[in-house]
């Protein structure tokens, strides 16, 4: 008879467990921010904004067509849920050799279950899939070193090591987060050899060389290419994100103990966030998060005594997805955190940038899972007869708090949050009319747009334009080549916002292409474009106008009526209290065509109208 390992056991069970827990509650449809540019990457083989991150792009293109019986968008996400699942499954394999089976599944329910991890496993983006990475990573270093391995299989799993490392450029970066606790667990061992260091470095460069696929997508000519790294110089510009700002270790953007303490801030919503979904603490939610953080130390504690190097790489991951992570990121607080401490005027992040810790509170979770075994294991010994299995089992179902406590408030299929993000993309691109330009402000009311277009050829005639990206030589390039909107001496010498936006503006007129502007790009956005025009609100978009004076705003109220019509009374639901801040602010959009008069104070607040 086949007697399966225990550890593929714990692991098989804690994949299919949290695959149906992440399935049950994967999104149905795009989501806001990086998911629905990811998704058009994918399905159309693009490049995504930089790093570009290829090799995500190549496996949610197979994911696409593995599922593809569940849409185009599920199909992508189901890279996130299967990855995500896996993760935990690998997890699970781990532990099971230190704390036993039945801990094992716990810890991985447990850890998988933590707010950000399962956020980012029910959408179509690329930290779950760089999670799995970093379990792989972190398995193959333990057994590397474990002291019973034959010196053969030792130098098999660096190998594996090193080919991962490798990966972590084309896939994500944050995979290294995992490396130092990796070689922790791979240290034991007689000293490498000269050729063994020799093979590791052309195993990561084999890795490495996935980057490789960026120049290849940009030569099939996508119409999302961002960076489009046709020249050694322009791949190097996409990996090393030379597009952004990105801050260096020093000076700090602000006060290390502010980045610290909204380290903090997020970690407290990964138990139980489902109780109190908002940023600041409660008494019921912080009192579990300091449960679990007890219960980390014990599991760290129970780690270290059952084997010095697992106890020691097991801290160095928590410090490392923790503080490691705050410290190389150097970044601005997140936009909820800091009232009445940070001072007015601080440049906050533009979204809550939890998911950057999200190996530290994987590995939380683990360790929280060790000390909830620590704990069956001393009531089980304490208590004699039959009553000692029933309690040895019942701290293990402590385990399923973060199931429990985030279930609802991690479910995507919450109407109308699980509708939104299609309905205003579908009619942000209805209200231009044919073969019309359309500026819109940012992420949220373009890469939905960019999805419909390109994935389900929605009104594919209308050319977006998304301002903050102008500043970027290749998107001016592209306009340029693609769409004839900018001329030559605009894309070789950046000439300024409002002097590229009138350029745009010029260049539509002659093209006898209509103009409309996202009631979410900025008033004095409009005044860029234009300093000599009013603009008419037309429901969801403003049109440029001559007939008010400069400046000013009016209401085209037959245009009003007909998008008001357009749009699903069930959108505009009352969403649940733990929305994304995104979701609301693009739901109170959809509010703008129900005006009625120009002192209605939603027209300045909302719609951009002043």
């Amino acid at each position: 008879m086949i007697r399966l390992p225990a550890s593929l056991i714990a692991g098989v069970i804690s994949a299919v467990l949290l695959f149906a827990i992440y399935l049950g509650t994967a999104a149905p449809d795009l989501t806001f921010w990086d998911a629905s540019e990811l998704i058009t990457a994918a399905q159309t083989l693009g490049i995504p904004h930089p790093p570009g991150t290829p090799l995500w792009v190549l496996l949610g293109h197979l994911s696409a067509a593995v599922f593809s019986n569940t849409g185009p968008v599920r199909a992508v996400t189901m890279l996130s849920v299967v990855a995500s699942a896996v993760a935990g499954g690998v997890g699970a394999g781990m532990l099971q050799r230190w704390i036993g089976a039945r801990g094992a599944v716990a810890a991985a329910v447990a850890a998988g279950t933590m707010w950000s991890v399962w956020n980012n496993a029910t959408e179509a983006e690329v930290y779950a899939v760089a999670l799995l990475a970093s379990a792989c990573l972190l398995a193959a270093g333990e057994r590397a070193g474990r002291r019973d391995a034959p010196e053969a299989q030792r130098r098999r799993w660096r190998a594996v090591m090193a080919f991962v490392v490798g990966l972590a450029v084309p896939l994500h970066l944050s995979i290294l987060v995992a490396l130092p606790a990796a070689i922790a667990f791979a240290w034991h061992g007689p000293r490498p050899r000269t050729r063994d260091v020799a093979g590791w470095m052309a195993l990561a460069l084999l890795g490495l060389s996935a980057v490789a696929i960026l120049p290849v997508l940009a030569a099939r000519g996508p119409i999302l290419d961002a960076g489009h790294p046709v020249t050694l110089s322009a791949l190097l510009d996409v990996v090393q994100r030379k597009q952004y700002a990105v801050a260096g270790l020093w000076p700090r953007t602000v006060a290390w103990w502010v980045q610290l303490g909204n380290v903090f801030e997020w970690a407290d919503w990964q138990v139980a966030y489902g109780l109190h979904p908002m940023a600041p603490p409660s008494l019921a939610r912080t009192a579990l998060t300091v449960v679990w953080g007890w219960l980390g130390v014990l599991g760290l504690r129970t780690l270290w005594r059952y084997e010095a190097r697992v106890g020691r790489a097991m801290a160095l991951l928590l410090l490392s997805g923790t503080v490691g992570v705050a410290v190389w990121l150097n970044m601005a607080p997140g936009p909820s955190f800091g009232a009445g401490v940070v001072p007015t005027g601080t440049l906050h992040e533009a979204r809550e940038r939890d998911y950057f810790f999200v190996l530290g509170f994987w590995g939380w979770g683990l360790c929280a899972g060790a000390g909830l075994t620590a704990v069956a294991r001393v009531l089980t010994r304490r208590v004699p007869g039959r009553l000692a299995v029933a309690l040895g089992v019942l701290p293990l179902m402590v385990a399923a708090v973060p199931l429990l406590a985030n279930r609802q408030v991690a479910d995507r299929r919450v109407a109308p949050l699980a509708m939104l993000p299609r309905t205003i993309a579908r009619q942000f691109l209805e209200a231009v009319p044919p073969n019309g330009v359309l500026l819109t402000a940012g992420d949220n009311d373009s890469f939905p747009l960019w999805y419909l277009q390109q994935v389900e050829q929605v009104r594919p005639d209308v050319q977006v334009i998304t301002v903050p990206l102008l500043g970027a030589r290749w998107y001016r390039d592209a306009l340029a080549r693609r769409a004839d909107l900018l001329p030559a001496a605009a894309v070789a010498d950046w000439p300024g916002r409002e002097a590229t936006l009138r350029s745009v503006a010029i260049r539509a007129t002659a093209q006898r292409r209509p103009l409309r502007v996202s009631v979410y790009l900025s008033a004095a956005d409009r005044r860029r474009i234009d300093p000599s025009a009013g603009w008419e609100l037309e429901g969801l978009v403003y049109a440029p106008t001559w007939a008010a004076p400069a400046g000013t705003v009016v209401l085209n109220l037959a245009a009003m009526r007909h998008a008001a019509d357009q749009i699903p009374p069930s959108a505009l639901r009352p969403l649940p209290a733990w929305a994304d801040p995104a979701a609301v602010q693009m739901q109170a959009l959809l509010r703008c065509p129900q005006l009625a008069a120009q002192r209605d104070t939603l027209l300045v607040a909302t719609c951009n109208g002043s």
